[in-house]
């Protein structure tokens, strides 16, 4: 199985997550999806809250996860799975939820403030580079680290009550892989780093 020692953030996650007390968190920490921005916000607090429902709350039922195109065909270590060009919504969330059960510690950051806002009017929006990293642990030592770019892509739906929201429909995971050799051992995408879990 792939191993990855990402150096600085690891050990900074590890401190918390062996030294100190858990963090307290209010119950109304997922934001009202008004806007593409708030709905990526929600995803990065779904990941690091392991908060599966929440997750599924920001995606549409149409959903689709498409995988660096580098990735495609390629075995997970230690697997078996062969990467397709795609998930389906549940495909992702069977992986995703194997890992928030799974991970020892998990570290995502999203970058929001790339995103920009939709035009008025606007039923569709479409955010590209968007910086994604994503620090997963799953004993105290080892872990993978995936990071680089992804593009995004989201629709307007009206809920029953309250102001017009926003969910993702589409999501490109365009990680190169690369790293600096003086903090991790072996490389990894976002995507492999999720299809890790899928089998598990």
């Amino acid at each position: 199985m792939k191993k990855a020692i990402f150096i600085g953030v690891a050990l900074t996650l590890l401190a918390l997550a062996c030294n100190e007390p858990p963090v307290a968190v209010e119950e109304d920490y997922r934001l009202l999806p008004t806007s593409p921005a708030q709905v990526l916000k929600n995803v990065e607090i779904a990941f690091n809250q392991r908060d599966i429902n929440l997750l599924k709350g920001m995606l549409s039922e149409s959903f689709v996860f498409y995988f660096d195109p580098d990735d495609i065909g390629h075995e997970v270590p230690g697997g078996g799975y062969v990467i397709p060009e795609s998930w389906t919504y549940k495909q992702f969330i069977r992986a995703v939820g194997n890992l928030f059960e799974k991970a020892y510690a998990i570290s995502m950051k999203i970058d929001h403030d790339e995103v920009g806002e939709p035009g008025g009017g606007a039923a569709t929006f479409g955010a590209e580079e968007i910086t994604v990293q994503l620090l997963v642990m799953i004993d105290e030592v080892n872990g993978y680290i995936g990071e680089g770019y992804s593009d995004f892509e989201f629709e307007k739906y009206r809920p029953k009550s309250g102001p017009a929201c926003w969910h993702l429909t589409t999501w490109w995971d365009n990680s190169a892989y690369g790293c600096d050799e003086n903090t991790c051992v072996v490389p990894a995408s976002f995507g492999m780093v999720l299809a890790l879990f899928y089998q598990q």
